[in-house]
């Protein structure tokens, strides 16, 4: 049996978007825009991570808590794409998103109220993650919102006390990032601008790199991945070994699933195949670079062997 098939990636997202992209030849303020053509997508960092790593031939499954009025339209798109997932529904609500883009303007992204999790729900994900045969890996991927509400207490316990054999990758923000990164992560890959948010004191003054040592000297994580949009990407790998990257320059159509796209590549080329962390950056890197040059997310060419 490979290693892909023994260790799967597990995506984790809490915040579902039922999206609908318009396509506009002109859009502003006070304006009526009739649409040339339009698009439905489910959006969710964890959704978009899984879709790469099929891209990339890698076993994986999207754990989501699609429901309400959205919820069917988003598990049929997931099924119409072959992205394997599974879903958690009970007494949980989709947030609806829209996405519009015309020719001579930045796209515009409007979300709407963050989606609705239960309690039941969550632990009915518990119940099947602790099923999981293991290895595997659990990416916790996006915001969890209302992390310090007792809906999530029950992941927290599970995540806090989980099996050796369960490793956690996390490419969070907001409220459970600090806690997430205390939990001894395997993979920790943030932005800088998330990453000041981990210490108590003003850290703006520091550099990006300096400031990957100091928080590897506060928190316990194997490696340490830091973005600062179209700036330098830093890493501290395995056993303190640094690496600095600086992205190749595009022509950005749209940064939305950039990020995604590099955390699921990066997880590819680590986990399944045994690439050292600098040419798994790169090759990171480089499909984000592509994903930004295209519409939609995942969907551009893959012309280097991934493995």
């Amino acid at each position: 049996m490979s290693l892909e098939q023994r260790h799967p990636i597990i995506t984790f997202t809490a915040n579902l978007a039922a999206e609908t992209t318009y396509y506009v030849d002109d859009w502003g303020p006070g304006q009526t825009s009739r649409a040339v053509r339009e698009r439905f997508q489910v959006g969710g960092k964890g959704i978009n991570v899984s879709k790469m790593l099929g891209r990339l031939q890698s076993p994986t499954i999207a754990a989501c808590f699609p429901g309400g009025h959205f919820g069917d339209y988003c598990r049929s798109w997931l099924d119409e794409k072959k992205i394997p997932y599974k879903a958690f529904t009970r007494d949980c609500i989709t947030r609806s998103a829209t996405i519009v883009r015309a020719p001579v303007k930045e796209e515009l992204s409007i979300l709407g109220l963050d989606c609705r999790v239960s309690k039941i729900a969550v632990e009915q994900c518990i119940e099947y993650l602790l099923n999981l045969p293991k290895p595997y890996t659990l990416a916790i991927c996006g915001v969890i919102p209302q992390w310090l509400s007792e809906t999530w207490q029950p992941l927290r316990d599970w995540i806090s006390n989980r099996d050796s054999r369960i490793s956690l990758a996390i490419d969070t923000y907001g409220d459970g990032l600090r806690w997430f990164v205390e939990q001894s992560p395997d993979i920790v890959k943030i932005n800088r601008d998330e990453l000041n948010t981990l210490f108590d004191d003003n850290v703006s003054n520091y550099s990006t790199g300096d400031l990957v040592e100091k928080a590897a000297s506060q928190y316990q994580s194997a490696q340490w991945i830091v973005t600062d949009g179209a700036g330098p990407i830093f890493c501290r790998a395995f056993e303190g070994t640094r690496h600095k990257l600086v992205p190749r320059k595009t022509r950005c159509v749209s940064p939305i699933g950039c990020g995604d796209v590099f955390f699921a590549t990066y997880l590819q080329a680590v986990i399944h195949s045994g690439r050292d962390p600098k040419k798994s950056l790169a090759l990171a890197a480089e499909y984000a670079s592509r994903n930004a040059e295209s519409e939609g997310i995942a969907d551009f060419s893959l012309d280097i062997d991934p493995r």
